[in-house]
């Protein structure tokens, strides 16, 4: 038997098995194969090629990939020391590749891993305590049964600190697997994952299953409990599938402008992390809908009851769950069709309209009493008819509007009744996350590890940015009743899903402050629950290291929680170039996941909440948002590069948006080198309102002395009392630094740092 020459040669790098490998000592293991036969095994650092040791048994790759020229002996190994290849340390991370040559000549990438400097795992400790729960990085997997966590305990563990775990998040259908029909389709634990339905599997993981995995791997668990319009886009199933078997009655689903409701496939066209996403079809989210509610509420509990009592097992391992991702008023149809026009949302927008019914706590059995929710504004009829400009006898011939004109002079953006329309809607989406964080709360999951999973998307050209709060002005698109603030449950955390220039914090937002910001305001405890910076109209393309790098440090310097970049088919971006790949769900061996592992170096130690520059890293050059107002900064790999003015001063400008709680003091850190000469370092801090706080000035010749630490040297300042208050400023929105060097020579500056002191 023999096998045609491939494009690029058969192997794989077992040992070792993390992508880190602390100091220069490697020993790997691995094994090759090819049609044309392996010629040799190189280990490539810093231009050095090391030649590994080549055709070493290996029956266990025979036995699956037979037919190869020297199948039962592709083997290889090596063990030495790359010191001579890199010399010290200069790098925090010096990137390994295994790369096996053929005997025609071709090369192929087998592997990629990187020697890790752990010095910089003590770079922070003379600066501050590791306290608070630890940032979470957290890619997100699937088909746990089959593998799909793959080495993921093993892979970033040399990369990981007191500050920053990793772990997984894995979605849990909690409508879809469940008991069936004849169990009142009650949520299963147990579900078998190998049941299939039309020739497709149901749902790739059980929530049993994924305890048990996370538990015995040791891995921090964010659990996507998804029972929205994506759980159930991979095909119909209503013999397991609550969710399905709701949609096939349409007083469950949400209609159109024409009172239609479509088939579910209608849509199969459109792209997804699903072949063929139903989308065409969403249960409505109205007060009304007694069943769609009586099932969310009980299967959300069922799969909490089995949560909670593993956290509190696992306390350290749960990290919380997020849920349904997407939860809007169906926006697929692209203005073709506008939702939701089903009677019961209807009934609630007149309800709501006059602050009548469950918003004065009027409500029939299963309906919530609203009345937290009541509007300050109610309309009278006249209100109402006034602002639809239709004439109404009473409030059941109040109608929302059903046309939406683009024509100069009749925008429907502009229509007062259609603001009134999308107002109501945003508050429908944000009443639905407060309905599914009340309901796990009341299950026992505590509010701080429950957050939502709404999508930021970046407008497309010539659309305005997406709405901040519900009473944000109407847009020139389908914004689907989507809004920042309204994405926030009540007890609970903001969780956003960021693709492309949302996740580099690149788009346009509606106040023109960065996107990261806004969501620091709405909550500082937001997370971003699915990230990947990735363009979505460009699904074969990587995304670029510096908009990975741009991303990551932006969300950590808004404060955010954790980060789970998406790694749904756990694809490598060493098949960017293989048919169907995706870029958008791709992670291992991609720039993304090389700009997190730098990421994590750098905030070794660093608690959360923390704000750091790094003036972009050993692969990447990026000044940070930071100018001189004095002398000059040139953007450097991993430095920037300060040049005094005449009198041997530099001044640096942050960027503004800060927003730390500053009312115990902060700590500011600049990482120059430990031979440069500093005579002064001056550091003012500017508040909220653009006032400057009294400068505090560190003098090197006498004074406050400078203190030097491995991260460079620290200067504590204290927050000034206002002559007219008894509590300080509370939040820092800017500052300036002021070095006075003794030379005029250029230095370099790898960090800035700004930590608020422990409480």
């Amino acid at each position: 038997m023999s096998v045609a020459a491939p494009a690029r040669a058969l192997g794989w790098v077992d040992e070792p098995a993390a992508e880190g490998v602390p100091g220069t000592l490697l020993r790997a293991r691995g094994w090759a194969l090819d049609a044309a036969g392996i010629a040799g095994i190189e280990v490539r650092c810093n231009g050095a090629r090391l030649g590994a040791r080549y055709g070493l048994p290996r029956d266990d790759v025979a036995s699956v990939h037979p037919g190869f020229p020297d199948t039962e002996r592709c083997g290889f190994d090596f063990d030495g020391d790359l010191a001579l290849s890199i010399g010290a340390f200069v790098l925090p991370r010096q990137r390994v590749e295994f790369v096996a040559i053929t005997r025609d000549g071709r090369e192929t990438l087998l592997a990629v891993k990187s020697l890790v400097d752990h010095s910089c795992f003590a770079q922070w400790h003379d600066v501050t305590a590791a306290s608070g729960r630890p940032f979470h990085l957290l890619p997100a997997l699937s088909g746990v049964p089959d593998g799909g966590i793959g080495p993921l305990e093993f892979r970033y563990r040399p990369y990981e600190s007191q500050t920053i775990r990793v772990g997984m998040r894995v979605p849990i259908l909690y409508l879809r697997t469940t008991k069936g029909p004849d169990g009142d389709y009650a949520f299963d634990p147990q579900f078998d994952t190998a049941t299939e339905t039309n020739g497709r599997r149901v749902a790739d993981d059980s929530l049993a299953v994924l305890l048990d995995a996370a538990s015995a791997r040791d891995l921090p668990l964010l659990v996507t409990l998804n029972g929205g319009i994506w759980a159930d886009a991979s095909g119909s199933a209503p013999e397991w599938d609550v969710n399905d078997a709701l949609e096939e009655d349409v007083a469950n689903c949400q209609w159109n402008e024409r009172n239609e409701v479509m088939p579910d496939d209608m849509l199969k066209h459109l792209p997804g992390s699903q072949q063929a996403p139903e989308l065409a079809r969403a249960l409505t989210l109205n007060v009304y809908a007694s069943a769609v509610r009586r099932y969310k509420k009980r299967n959300l509990q069922q799969a909490a009851a089995v949560l909670v009592a593993w956290m509190h097992r696992h306390a350290e391992l749960f990290v919380g769950v997020n849920l349904d991702p997407d939860v809007y008023i169906n926006p697929f149809f692209n203005e073709a069709q506008w939702y939701d026009y089903n009677p019961g949302t209807l009934r609630q927008f007149r309800h709501w309209l006059a602050g009548t019914g469950p918003y004065v706590g009027a409500s029939l059995p299963g309906v919530p009493d609203l009345s937290l929710y009541r509007r300050d504004d109610p309309l009278t009829l006249a209100d109402a008819a006034r602002l639809s400009g239709c004439s109404v006898a009473g409030w059941d011939d109040v109608d929302p509007p059903r046309s939406f004109p683009r024509e100069p002079g009749r925008e429907y953006w502009n229509d007062p009744w259609v603001a009134q329309w999308e107002r109501f809607r945003r508050h429908l989406v944000s009443l639905h996350y407060d309905d599914l964080a009340r309901w796990l709360i009341d299950a026992g999951i505590p509010g701080e590890r429950i957050w939502s999973s709404q999508g930021f998307i970046g407008t497309h050209p010539g659309c305005m940015p997406l709405a901040i709060h519900q009473s944000s002005p109407v847009k020139n698109y389908d914004s689907a009743g989507v809004s920042i603030a309204g994405s926030r449950p009540r007890g609970a955390h903001l969780g956003a899903i960021l693709y492309g220039r949302a996740a580099d914090n690149g788009t346009s937002t509606e106040d023109g402050r960065p996107l990261h910001s806004i969501l620091a305001d709405v909550d500082r405890d937001f997370a971003v629950v699915e990230f990947n910076t990735a363009d979505l109209q460009r699904l074969d393309a990587l995304p670029t290291y510096a908009s990975a790098y741009a991303g990551l440090r932006d969300l950590w310097n808004a404060g955010a929680s954790l980060v789970s970049p998406m790694a749904w088919n756990g694809s490598s971006g060493l098949y960017a170039d293989a048919p169907g790949f995706a870029a958008h769900t791709a992670w291992r061996d991609t720039p993304l996941e090389n700009a997190a592992l730098d990421f994590m170096l750098a905030r070794a130690g660093l608690p959360r909440g923390s704000r750091l520059w790094t003036f972009g890293s050993q692969r990447h050059a990026d000044d940070d948002g930071w100018h001189a107002y004095i002398g000059y900064a040139v953007a450097g790999p991993g430095r920037l590069a300060l040049i005094p003015d005449d009198s041997g001063r530099v001044g640096l400008v942050s960027p503004r948006g800060i927003h730390l709680d500053a009312a115990r003091g902060v700590t500011v850190v600049a990482g120059v080198p430990a031979g440069a000469s500093i005579a002064s370092i001056v550091v003012g801090l500017v508040g909220e309102d653009g006032v400057p706080w009294p400068p505090c000035v560190l003098d090197g010749a006498g004074g406050k002395c400078l203190h030097r630490t491995a991260a460079g040297i620290v200067v504590a300042v204290a927050p000034p009392v206002p002559a007219n208050a008894q509590t300080p400023l509370r939040h820092v929105d800017g500052f300036r630094i002021e070095l006075q060097f003794a030379a005029q020579d250029p230095v370099g500056l790898a960090r800035i740092a700004i930590v608020a002191l422990p409480e």
